[in-house]
């Protein structure tokens, strides 16, 4: 009979191989969690220009998340390029802990946006908020021994702004028109956050299909 240890062992080397075998899931598993880191960055910015002026709807609104949206898709090409699409080398378990390590830091930044929208908290929260991810975030990308970004050529620059620019679109007309034309609770900072939900659903799935297939593909 194989011992605890053995058995943990032979369960990590399966799971390991598995994983080189489709290293989709892996992809997959990582894009979700710097989705997490995204969208805790764009709903940082949105919340914090519409906060500063006065905006609950409407096209203004989708000019607000479309910022936060681009801020965080520019983040997103690095922390995609060098960590989601990139080669890895670390293993197994770094690897799960890296990915809960970038998940947990969206997470915690959106409850913090969901916070200030339930209490109505003033601009300067949102800078407050937007000071510490981005302290956190650098943490993070050095301790992962990322560094800088590397040159990557301009067709690939190209081809991730034109899927980036679709998505921008996306989320600008979702966010608008959600805005408008849903109203759930009465609290309009939490229906500006559940139309920008949506929105950045819709985009991060097209983000993830257009860059997987076009962008980073191999």
């Amino acid at each position: 009979m194989m011992n605890n240890s053995n058995t943990q062992t032979f369960s990590q080397n399966s799971t390991t191989l598995f994983l080189q075998k489709y290293p989709i899931i892996m992809q997959i598993l990582r894009f979700v969690a710097i989705g997490f880191l995204n969208t805790g960055l764009s709903f940082v910015i949105a919340n914090l220009i519409s906060k500063y002026f006065g905006i609950v709807e409407g096209n203004q609104l989708g000019y607000s998340s479309s910022i936060g949206f681009l801020c965080a898709t520019l983040q997103s090409y690095y922390w995609n390029k060098n960590w989601a699409f990139g080669e890895q080398t670390a293993g197994l378990l770094r690897n799960f802990s890296r990915l809960i390590l970038v998940g947990a830091v969206g997470v915690l930044t959106l409850a913090f946006v969901y916070l200030g929208s339930q209490f109505g908290a003033a601009y300067f929260y949102y800078i407050i908020l937007l000071v510490v991810f981005l302290a956190v975030e650098y943490t993070l990308w050095h301790g992962f021994g990322l560094g800088g970004a590397k040159g990557s050529g301009q067709n690939l620059a190209l081809s991730f702004f034109i899927v980036s620019l679709i998505g921008f679109i996306i989320n600008f007309f979702i966010s608008a028109r959600f805005s408008e034309a849903v109203h759930l609770v009465s609290n309009p900072d939490l229906n500006k956050n559940l139309a920008l939900v949506v929105a950045t659903c819709v985009s991060l799935i097209w983000n993830f299909i257009g860059y997987k297939l076009l962008v980073f593909k191999k």
